[in-house]
């Protein structure tokens, strides 16, 4: 493909030109985040329908329900899905240190409640290995908080009273508090509560956005990392070893040293059951199950047959009296009775409630995320948070742990054929059915064989290690915030590990906004256009004109490094001049004056002119803060001074408004801002070389009119500008800049 090189010339426009030609308005709006939420809202029955409406999407997608069309699929999904989420659901709730039977509880309330609320046709909601995980973890710590408040308290009675005599019994009665014999399916279930209210402030907030802190690099390292976790956990139970619980840095490795340790100690049959159904779901799930869906739009759920043959098995053979292999034991048949969450635990849990919440909805988001642009379906993100929380808070009531969307049980909803969120609801039927007439059955069910589904559901997140091969090629920072997630979180507890990988991705964030990356820009032959010049070699050399462009917002964070590169590129671009003229030349000296930047010496024959022209490429800047302004003043003059006119080009509309709110074109007129890059080198090339004195005539301001120019410097004994004095500041207004900016943010 070829272009023509024909370089057409034209008149110039200064951004003032431009403006008035094509009648800009500046935006009379102020907008506030608590405003936008109310703005143009009016309160009439007809609005109270559509956010009933909004809340219950049911109510929307219920009445247009096409019994002919999607009935089949939702049933066949619903039952497909329900069969492989009984075993999980069992599994996982030995990760949140409660009875399975509570597993199969939170199954059925988060497939129901999530039916009626959420937007999503295709999501599955329900337990998670990394929020049970979590939740486990979470439990212990508050039972440890709990007690240590109690010997605390014990300990300063006894402090107090250490020379009287002390009735041990009347002694062990004060002390007896509410939390005394509180069971963990309690601290769970109140868990569930506040994680469910605060997914709902922030839905009802619009505060969805607050989930993009966790990025795909810390999600990822985060999982792997709390796989590791997930597995160490469950080899306890697999060979039955009585491992020491630690906490603290490198808990998992104390306890692998300790399992390697005692061995010994192992129960070989425990480890040859877990062996069989290990190899069992690997055939199955890794080599006939990807045979059997391309064939059929179901699969053949390989968790649950190795549930149901070794619950058989253990009660023809007695697997627990005979061999003392540990099982299920007592499941109750229904539901326990509704009861209202241990409310007063709540400053107890503060951190892990939020935690928790936190992961949930953002690994929620991502699923709903990762639907909408496979499938080209659509869904309300602050509604979905909504839902997610009425969720976890209409079950916290039942005796549930915290749930979130699955990926696998997701797509394999959209691989059997669901259409709509009614496939959910035969999801919660099947359960139900087992809830109320089968449970019983699972009292012989290898605790084992749990912990083996456990291992093998996190073989698919062990495979995100593959994200590292193109983290490193794309960016070497993504890549070291993987490994930061990984290693903090696997070497520390989920919950601190979670933080720490935030704060090195927020560190990360900052460190790149602070060093970011700077150009010179060379005209495209025979265009308009501008690029990179180490780009491209087909290009027009400019004379006297340098361009540069600085790609991130002007923050106090990075205006040195701005100011610096600034520097850098003037004085190579001068220094490459000397050094031309050094070969055609003998000797010469070189005098800046503060008119304009003159080579004196015997003529040359160099290629190259004087920069007297820098122009700024503003189109880069997203955001410009107060100082950031100071600096792009101070620096207008400075460079004014040694015979350099600074020219902006591209700013964007915010920019610009900002820029008035500041006063800025008080000191700096605007018939120095173009619309694009090339009116601003067509003006170099009309102007003067010496254009800024022409406007800013040197030592003309009186006393009088000091006051009034914002960068008036005092004479300098030499002429010479250093750069770093101190300038006032008087027409900068802190008031005016934060009220026209606050709209812009």
């Amino acid at each position: 493909m070829t272009y023509p090189e024909t370089r057409q010339r034209r008149d110039f426009r200064t951004q003032n030109d431009f403006d008035i030609y094509y009648k800009y308005k500046h935006d009379p709006t102020n907008i506030t985040p608590w405003n936008s939420l109310f703005k143009n809202k009016k309160f009439s029955f007809k609005s109270l329908i559509y956010f009933g409406l909004k809340c219950l999407p049911i109510l929307e997608w219920i009445p247009q329900y096409d019994y002919k069309q999607n009935l089949q699929g939702d049933f066949i999904a619903g039952l497909t899905v329900g069969i492989v989420v009984i075993p999980q659901a069992l599994s996982y709730a030995l990760l949140t240190n409660v009875d399975p039977i509570y597993g199969l509880y939170t199954s059925f309330f988060a497939a129901f409640f999530y039916m009626i609320f959420g937007t999503s046709k295709y999501i599955s909601i329900g337990p998670f290995a990394i929020i049970s995980l979590m939740t486990g973890v979470a439990v212990n710590n508050i039972f440890d908080r709990l007690r240590e408040i109690e010997i605390s308290e014990k300990m300063e009675y006894l402090e107090l009273h250490k020379n009287e005599h002390i009735d041990l019994y009347n002694f062990t009665k004060m002390f007896h508090n509410e939390y005394d014999g509180t069971e963990k399916i309690t601290i769970v279930t109140t868990m569930v509560f506040f994680v469910g209210i605060i997914q709902i402030i922030m839905g009802l907030l619009r505060v969805g956005f607050l989930a993009s802190y966790l990025s795909d690099q810390i999600v990822s390292g985060f999982s792997v990392g709390a796989a590791f976790h997930v597995c160490t956990a469950q080899i306890e139970k697999v060979f039955q070893i009585k491992a020491t619980n630690v906490n603290g840095f490198g808990s998992i490795l104390k306890k692998l040293y300790h399992i390697c340790l005692n061995i010994n100690k192992m129960n070989l049959i425990a480890g040859g059951i877990s062996l069989i159904s290990f190899i069992i779901l690997f055939i199955g799930k890794d080599i006939i199950n990807p045979k059997v869906k391309k064939f059929f739009k179901f699969i053949i759920p390989f968790e649950l047959i190795v549930v149901i043959l070794f619950t058989l098995m253990s009660f023809l053979f007695s697997f627990n009296s005979k061999y003392d292999i540990d099982v299920v034991n007592y499941v109750p048949t229904g539901f326990s009775t509704a009861s209202l969450p241990k409310l007063s635990l709540f400053p107890y849990m503060i951190g892990e409630i939020l935690e928790i919440s936190f992961v949930a909805l953002t690994i929620h988001l991502s699923m709903c995320k990762i639907f909408n642009r496979k499938l080209g379906t659509k869904c309300d993100n602050n509604q979905e948070l909504v839902a997610i929380g009425l969720t976890s808070t209409l079950s916290s009531f039942f005796s549930v742990y915290p749930v979130t969307s699955g990926l696998g049980r997701s797509i394999l909803n959209v691989e059997c054929g669901a259409h709509t969120q009614l496939s959910a609801f035969f999801t919660a039927g099947l359960i139900l059915v087992v809830i109320l007439f089968m449970a019983p059955l699972l009292a012989s069910l290898p605790m084992c064989i749990l912990a083996i589904i456990i291992i093998y559901s996190t073989k698919s997140v062990f495979m995100k290690v593959k994200d590292l091969k193109i983290l490193w090629k794309i960016s070497k920072i993504d890549f070291s915030i993987w490994i930061v997630s990984f290693l903090s979180t696997t070497l520390f507890n989920l919950m601190e590990g979670l933080l720490i990988s935030i704060v090195y991705a927020l560190l990360t964030t900052v460190f790149r906004i602070q060093w970011p990356r700077w150009y010179t820009l060379s005209q495209l032959s025979g265009t308009e256009e501008y690029r990179d010049t180490g780009r491209y070699n087909r290009v027009t050399e400019l004379n006297n004109v340098v361009i540069f462009r600085f790609d991130a917002p002007l923050l106090f964070t990075n205006v040195e490094h701005f100011q610096n590169s600034i520097n850098q590129v003037i004085w190579k671009e001068k220094n490459d001049i000397t050094e031309e003229k050094q070969i055609n030349e003998k000797s010469y000296s070189l005098k800046i004056t503060p008119f304009n930047s003159i080579i004196s010496g015997n003529k040359h024959n160099s290629t190259k002119e004087i920069i007297n022209y820098l122009v700024i490429d503003c189109s880069g800047f997203t955001f410009i803060d107060f100082t950031s302004i100071t600096s792009l003043m101070e620096l207008f003059h400075r460079l004014g001074k040694i015979g350099v006119t600074v020219y902006f080009a591209g700013a964007k509309a915010p920019i610009r408004d900002i820029l008035e709110s500041a006063n800025f074109f008080e000191s700096i007129p605007k018939k120095f801002f173009f619309p694009t890059i090339h009116d601003a080198v067509l003006a170099a090339e009309n102007h003067l070389a010496d254009e800024y004195f022409i406007i800013f005539p040197p030592k003309s301001a009186s006393k009088g009119n000091k006051k009034q120019n914002l960068f008036f410097q005092n004479e300098l004994k030499n002429e010479n500008i250093d750069g770093n004095e101190a300038l006032p500041f008087d027409n900068i207004t802190f008031n005016t800049f934060e009220k026209n900016n606050s709209h812009n943010i």
